[in-house]
């Protein structure tokens, strides 16, 4: 199972070639809240989302490189794999859902990804990308559900203790269980009274009903704007760091989503995708809970159009 050492070791793999992304706050919003919530902008990181730390650690990791890295993605890991692969003047070739969003598949073209469209599930996807790896022997670099990819994911909490040592709890934004099982680690490891939230859409709460469960649970394929976190069940690696560590779930409306993109946006002066402020669309719902508690959440991405985003915070 992950351990605080893996983690610790991925920082000090990536460390010289990520951001080490600001942490804000906004004392109005504070006090809208009824408590104190602190943000982990990871919308500001390399390609624009935290997947540049688990796909770094993940290709670093590797005894030698590659002539061609592989993955199946709904956009945001594609989109790292692809710079990444650039950086490296090697090949990536990404197997995307057919809705994937028309912003992060034309960022994947720009740093020279080769995309193939695969149905519309995370099977399908996962399915032709191993398919294809195994005929044309890339690297596959999955997008949650590995070990160095999960390492890599929890440097964002080892960064956010470094500024924020007395935290109650994370509210994490929740697809695969990459980013929350490396967050758990961390917190429950160095802070073990704090707690864990796995924050998710309410049509899209595998990882709350698995938690409640005792076991993973698999849901029908969620129909919700955050299209980061287009799962249907939490990962064979994700899941028993997540069953040990993570203290629940929390859900939110598509309307709560929509309003806590204008709150970034007013309070912080900062553009978030929908997945990336479900830990804020989550506090909405459930603020009574967190009343004076001291919190933090990861604005996991910000890559959206700005099309798509002045239609959703304009909207009434």
């Amino acid at each position: 199972m992950l351990q605080l050492m893996d983690i610790l070791a991925a920082k000090s793999r990536i460390a010289n070639h990520i951001h080490k992304t600001p942490i804000l706050s906004s004392r109005r919003l504070n006090q809208h809240l009824g408590c104190s919530l602190s943000f982990k902008c990871e919308a500001l990181q390399k390609t624009g989302s935290f997947k540049a730390r688990g796909a770094l650690n993940a290709l670093l990791s590797q005894p030698e490189l590659p002539y061609a890295i592989t993955t199946y993605s709904s956009g945001n890991h594609g989109q790292a794999l692809a710079w990444l692969a650039q950086s490296r003047d090697i090949k990536a070739f990404v197997f995307v859902p057919e809705h994937a969003p028309d912003a992060k598949l034309d960022a994947m073209r720009a740093y020279g990804a080769q995309i193939t469209f695969a149905g519309t599930t995370v099977d399908a996807r996962k399915q032709a990308c191993l398919n294809f790896a195994e005929e044309s022997r890339a690297l596959v670099i999955p997008p949650f559900d590995d070990p160095a990819i999960m390492a890599g994911q929890g440097t964002t909490m080892i960064e956010i203790l470094e500024d924020l040592p007395h935290l109650d709890a994370m509210l994490v934004p929740t697809g695969g269980g990459g980013l929350l099982s490396g967050v758990a680690t961390v917190l429950r490891t160095l802070r073990p009274h704090a707690q864990v939230f796995a924050c998710e859409p309410v049509s899209g709460n595998d990882a709350q009903l698995s938690l409640q469960a005792g076991e993973p649970v698999t849901i029908p394929g969620p129909k919700t704007m955050a299209d980061g976190v287009l799962h249907v069940r939490l990962g064979d690696l994700t899941w028993p760091v997540i069953s040990q560590l993570v203290t629940g779930g929390l859900t939110c409306s598509e309307d709560s989503i929509v309003e806590a993109m204008r709150l970034c946006h007013r309070y912080l002066k900062l553009v978030a995708e929908p997945t990336g402020v479900l830990g804020l669309a989550c506090l909405l719902e459930h603020r009574d809970q967190f009343a004076g508690k001291q919190l933090a959440t990861v604005v996991t991405g910000g890559n959206i159009s700005p099309q798509t985003y002045g239609k959703l915070i304009s909207a009434t």
